[in-house]
């Protein structure tokens, strides 16, 4: 009918599927997500001992301030709320209850609610749990 369509050999289609399959499995699209997902470049997964679950938790700027954007759903509130004995700062999603952290759950530790997602039961990274004895609240 005179209209051109622009196709794709089979080896480069599989290579998209590929490419679109990565993609689908990246990490979450903000901060604050579920550790089992991937977390930002510039997070860690983090596990404070006495909860259950665990989150994605960049460290505070400088300023003290934390990444606004939170999992869709999410209504809790941002804050430099985790320090380490060594000195390091970490953001949390401050909650009051589950409907505040969207598919998370909202776990209090020394009276302060943190969104949290279920364990995934991998290892986190050495030294970043955050333990009773290292985890100061700043808030």
């Amino acid at each position: 009918m005179g209209v051109g369509l622009c196709t794709y050999s089979a080896t480069n289609k599989m290579a998209l599927e590929a490419s679109m399959t990565q993609v689908a499995i990246a990490a979450n699209p903000t901060h604050y997500g579920d550790p089992k997902t991937g977390c930002e470049s510039d997070e860690q997964a983090v596990r404070v001992q006495g909860l259950s679950g665990d989150f994605c938790s960049p460290q505070c700027s400088s300023s003290g301030s934390c990444p606004s954007d939170v999992p869709k759903g999410d209504s809790a509130t941002p804050e430099c709320a985790l320090r380490t004995t060594t000195g390091d700062k970490y953001c949390a999603l401050i909650c009051q209850s589950d409907s505040d952290c969207g598919l998370g759950s909202c776990e209090k530790i020394m009276g302060v609610g943190l969104c949290t997602y279920p364990a995934s039961g991998a290892a986190l990274a050495p030294g970043l749990q955050l333990l009773p004895s290292e985890v100061q609240m700043i808030i």
